[in-house]
């Protein structure tokens, strides 16, 4: 989700992106299909979308809910 800030007092717009995090399903580095294994966390932040550094492409895994890989193919 994107969206734009107006701050008024410096006639500043700053263009923001909503990220949701995630973390790595084990704590050793296990991976499936030599992609990362991800599990969805409850966080949430708004960042600048300046300070993003590359897409990332994540894929839900569809036989367990909360499992997500990293498409590292893709890139």
């Amino acid at each position: 989700m994107l969206c734009s800030v107006y701050i008024s007092s410096s006639n500043d717009i700053l263009d923001l992106a909503l990220v949701q995090w995630y973390d790595f399903k084990y704590a050793r580095e296990l991976d499936k299909y030599e992609c990362p294994w991800l599990i969805q966390t409850s966080q949430y932040e708004f960042i600048p979308v300046e300070s993003g550094v590359e897409p990332v492409h994540i894929i839900p895994r569809f036989i367990e809910n909360d499992e997500f890989f990293v498409n590292v193919f893709m890139f």
